[in-house]
């Protein structure tokens, strides 16, 4: 049941029990008018009766304020919750970056971090930290930039790497 649901049924109920209240209350005071109320055991019973009607009467309104407020006040949690299942749904930038990751081969992986965390990196240095022979550092570094996640620019008789610009915003979030 949604919280509009509950407030409304909570409001018919109050009501309800308001006019089963109310005409309880006219009878009693009919019957303390015909009895003519002196002080005796008769009206005294009449007397406490009235003041328990006056309790369930606070009752009753407490109970029609909370109707209103599921009906009308309670829209901004429900708001909230959903947001939170939103952000729940979504990965984040870092997450789907792991992901990416995950995906590529240990060289690939090991070499798109360095690259990370040295952006620019000649492919020299790149060879000396990855111990790879200049020829498997090629063919893996030709394969990552075919699939987009790397760039090179010539830089004298080497090349320069770099993540591309996309991959690049995720990577330096999982830095900070």
């Amino acid at each position: 049941m949604n919280n509009k649901k509950i407030g409304i049924t909570l409001l018919i109920l109050s009501i309800l029990l308001f006019s089963v209240l109310i005409s309880y209350n006219y009878k009693l005071n009919q019957q303390s008018q015909m009895n003519g109320c002196n002080p005796n055991a008769q009206c005294m019973k009449l007397y406490s009766l009235l003041s328990i009607t006056n309790i369930f009467i606070g009752i009753i309104f407490s109970l029609i304020s909370l109707g209103f407020y599921i009906i009308f006040f309670s829209k901004e949690e429900e708001i909230l919750l959903k947001r939170l299942e939103e952000n729940k749904r979504q990965l984040t930038k870092e997450q789907k970056f792991e992901i990416m990751l995950k995906a590529l081969k240990p060289e690939e992986r090991q070499i798109i971090q360095i690259i990370r965390e040295n952006e620019g990196i000649t492919q020299v240095a790149l060879r000396i930290k990855t111990d790879f022979s200049k020829t498997k550092l090629s063919f893996v570094l030709a394969d990552l930039e075919k699939n987009g996640l790397i760039k090179k620019e010539l830089f004298g008789k080497t090349n320069k790497l770099y993540i591309k610009e996309g991959i690049l915003s995720l990577s330096k979030h999982i830095q900070g």
